[in-house]
C-alpha cells in the first residue's frame, strides 16, 4: 500500500534533479515574441515516470508542469477529474504516439518561422506580440490562445498537430492562428457569440485567401466531421439558428457553434466556423482584406447582421410567438 507513494517520491526527486532538459521559465516571465518548446521536457517526464501507477503519475505531471503553465492543465473545476483521466490515458498511450509527436515537434520551429514570413507578406504590420509555447496539450488543442497568469499566451499542441495536420494543412493552420494574434489589436474581444463568429470566421477566411485552392480539410472545416455537406442544404435554417443566439454570452449557446465535443445537435459540431467563414467572405467581397481585418467592433456588428439577414428572414422562436 505504501509502494505507490514511495515511487511518487522517487519520481518527483528524479524529475527535479536536473535530469533531462533544463527547467523552462514560467509563462508569467516569458518574453513576447519568443517560442518556448516544452516537448523535450514532456518526453523526459514520460520516460522518467513510466513506472508510476496512473494516479501518482498524474500527480507528478501536475507537479512538474502546473508551475510553468498555471491554469493550462489544472484549475478546471468540476471537469478536473475527467481531464486527469485523459491525462493518464495519454501518458499510457505515449509510447505508441511518441515517434510522430517527436517528429512533429522537431519540425515545428521551422514551420512556424515559414508561417510568420508567409503571413507577413499579406499583413506587413504583423508582429508576434505574445509568448508562444509548444506543448503536449493532452488533447486540448492544435493551436490557440489562453490567458495564463493574466497574460495572453499562444499555445500549439504538438500532440494534436501530429494527429490531424500534415504538410498540406500546416500552412493554412498557422495563417489561421497568426491572424488571431494580429486581429486582437484591432477587434479586441467580447463575450457575445457574434464576436466569436467574426473572430473565427475571419481567421478561416484569411487562411483561405492566403492559400488559394485550400481544401475544407486544410481550413479545418472537416473536424470532427465534414461541415459543409451537412450545412449547405439547410443554410437558411443554420443562419437563423445563429441569429437567434447572436447576442448570447452563455457558454452553452456557444458550444454547438464552436466546440468539437459539443452535444449532439441539429448541425455538425463547430458549424459556426463555416457560417462565420461564409459571412466574412460575403462582407470581404466589398473591401480589401487588410481593411476587413482592421474593422472595429462597432462596424462589424451591423455588417454581420445584414449579411445574415441576406440569407432570408427568420421566424421568431416558438416560445416567443404571441
Amino acid at each position: 500500500m505504501r509502494a505507490p507513494g514511495l515511487l511518487l517520491l522517487i519520481a518527483m526527486a528524479l524529475l527535479g534533479s536536473g535530469a533531462g532538459p533544463a527547467d523552462p521559465k514560467a509563462a508569467a516571465t516569458a518574453k513576447a515574441g519568443t517560442l518556448t518548446d516544452l516537448t523535450p521536457e514532456f518526453v523526459a517526464f514520460a520516460d522518467q515516470s513510466a513506472a508510476l501507477p496512473d494516479a501518482d503519475r498524474v500527480k507528478a505531471f501536475h507537479a512538474r508542469f502546473d508551475p510553468v503553465l498555471p491554469g493550462y492543465f489544472d484549475d478546471k473545476g468540476t471537469n478536473q477529474a475527467r481531464f486527469d483521466i485523459l491525462v493518464a490515458q495519454r501518458l499510457r498511450d505515449f509510447p505508441q504516439t511518441r515517434q510522430k509527436f517527436v517528429a512533429t515537434a522537431a519540425a515545428f520551429g521551422a514551420a512556424f518561422t515559414r508561417g510568420q514570413a508567409h503571413f507577413t507578406q499579406a499583413f506587413p504590420d504583423y508582429s508576434l506580440s505574445v509568448p508562444v509555447y509548444l506543448v503536449h496539450s493532452m488533447g486540448q488543442q492544435d493551436g490557440g490562445t489562453r490567458t495564463i497568469g493574466g497574460r495572453t499566451i499562444m499555445f500549439f499542441g504538438a500532440d494534436v498537430i501530429a494527429a490531424i495536420h500534415d504538410e498540406t494543412t500546416i500552412g493554412p493552420f498557422l495563417d489561421h492562428e497568426l491572424f488571431h494574434i494580429y486581429h486582437e489589436k484591432y477587434f479586441g474581444d467580447c463575450p457575445q457569440l457574434w464576436c466569436s463568429l467574426w473572430q473565427e470566421g475571419m481567421a478561416t477566411y484569411v487562411a483561405a485567401q492566403l492559400n488559394p485552392g485550400a481544401s475544407d480539410r486544410a481550413l479545418l472545416l472537416t473536424e470532427p466531421r465534414p461541415i459543409r455537406s451537412e450545412v449547405e442544404p439547410r443554410l437558411g435554417e443554420a443562419m437563423c439558428s445563429l441569429r437567434a443566439k447572436f447576442e448570447s454570452a452563455l457558454p452553452d449557446d456557444h458550444a454547438p457553434f464552436f466546440y468539437a465535443d459539443a452535444a449532439k445537435g441539429a448541425f455538425p459540431p463547430r458549424y459556426g466556423y463555416f457560417l462565420g467563414y461564409l459571412l466574412a467572405a460575403k462582407i470581404g467581397a466589398t473591401m480589401p482584406l487588410q481593411t476587413l481585418a482592421k474593422l472595429p467592433r462597432d462596424k462589424v456588428k451591423p455588417l454581420l447582421m445584414a449579411a445574415i439577414d441576406g440569407y432570408g428572414l427568420c421566424e421568431p422562436p416558438a416560445d416567443l410567438t404571441p
